[in-house]
C-alpha cells in the first residue's frame, strides 16, 4: 500500500455539498414568507395610525365645542353682570338725588331757623314738622334699627312737650339726627339686630350697604336680603349662587374688607 492512500488523522473532513444546498433552500423559503409578513405588518401600522388620527381629530373637535360653550357661557355671565351693575348704578344715582333732596331740606330748615325770632315758642312748630318728615323718611328707608331711630325722635318731642328742653335745643337735636341720616347713606357696616325670617324672629348678623341694600346671616347659616314690597319690608332667604355671593360678602366684612368689587344679588327688585 502506498503512503498517499492513507488518511492523515489531523486532516480536515471534506465539506458536504448536500448540507449547503439545504441551508440555501431554507434561507430562500424564509425570505419568501418574511417579505409578505413585513408588508402585512406595515399595512397594520398604517391602519392603526389612521384610526388614531381619526380619534384625535374627534377629540380636537370635542374640545373645540367645549371651548365655544364655555366662551358663550362667559359672555352670557358678563352680560348679566353688566345689567346688574347698570341697575345698581341707577339705584345709587337715585339715592344720591335723595341725599341732595335731604340736604336741600336741611338747608331750608337752617334758613327757617335763622329767621326765627327771639321768641322760643315759635320754634316748636318747626321742630315738630322736621321731626315728622324725618320720621317718615326713617320708616320708608332700609329696616336698619328703625325702632331705635324713631324712638330717639319721639324722645325729643316728649322732652319738648314736658318743657325739659327748649325748642332751640330740640332743633339742634333734630339737626344732629339729619346729619346721622346722611352719614348712614355714605357708610357700610356689619352689625347685629333682630329680624323676622320666615315668620320667626331671631338675632342675626346684618350687612348694610349705605342705605341701598341690607343682607343678613342667621345663626342657622341662612343667608338672604331685605326686600321691599309696597310699604312693607320682608327678609327673603337666598339659595344657590345668590346664597354663595352673600356668604362671600359676609366673609369679606368679617375680615374688615370694605372696598373692592363684590358680586351680589339684586336686592332692589322688590323696591319701589
Amino acid at each position: 500500500m502506498r503512503l498517499t492512500d492513507h488518511v492523515r488523522p489531523d486532516a480536515p473532513a471534506p465539506r458536504k455539498r448536500g448540507r449547503t444546498l439545504v441551508g440555501a433552500g431554507l434561507a430562500a423559503l424564509a425570505t419568501c414568507f418574511l417579505v409578505p409578513a413585513l408588508a402585512v405588518g406595515a399595512d397594520d401600522d398604517l391602519s392603526n395610525l389612521a384610526e388614531r388620527l381619526i380619534q384625535l381629530r374627534g377629540d380636537v373637535e370635542g374640545l373645540n365645542d367645549d371651548i365655544e360653550s364655555q366662551q358663550q357661557e362667559h359672555r352670557n355671565r358678563m352680560s348679566s353682570l353688566t345689567q346688574r351693575r347698570a341697575e345698581l348704578d341707577a339705584q345709587i344715582q337715585r339715592q344720591e338725588l335723595e341725599i341732595k333732596k335731604l340736604e336741600r331740606e336741611i338747608t331750608e330748615i337752617q334758613a327757617e331757623a335763622t329767621g326765627v325770632s327771639a321768641e322760643i315758642a315759635t320754634l316748636e312748630p318747626l321742630v315738630k314738622d322736621a321731626t315728622k318728615r324725618l320720621e317718615q323718611r326713617i320708616e320708608a328707608s332700609l329696616p336698619y334699627q328703625t325702632f331705635e331711630r324713631t324712638a330717639d325722635l319721639q324722645e325729643v318731642l316728649r322732652k319738648l312737650d314736658a318743657d325739659e328742653i327748649s325748642a332751640a335745643r330740640a332743633l339742634n337735636n333734630i339737626w344732629t339726627f339729619f346729619e346721622d341720616e346722611l352719614r348712614l347713606s355714605r357708610e357700610s357696616e356689619m352689625f347685629r339686630q333682630t329680624i323676622e325670617v320666615e315668620g320667626e324672629e331671631q338675632l342675626a348678623d346684618v350687612v348694610r350697604l349705605g342705605m341701598v341694600m341690607l343682607f343678613f346671616k342667621t345663626g342657622d347659616e341662612r343667608y338672604g336680603f331685605a326686600t321691599r314690597q309696597g310699604s312693607q319690608w320682608n327678609y327673603q332667604v337666598a339659595s344657590g349662587s345668590d346664597r354663595s355671593r352673600i356668604e362671600e360678602l359676609f366673609a369679606a366684612f368679617e375680615k374688615q374688607v370694605r372696598t373692592g368689587f363684590f358680586v351680589i344679588p339684586n336686592a332692589l327688585q322688590g323696591a319701589q
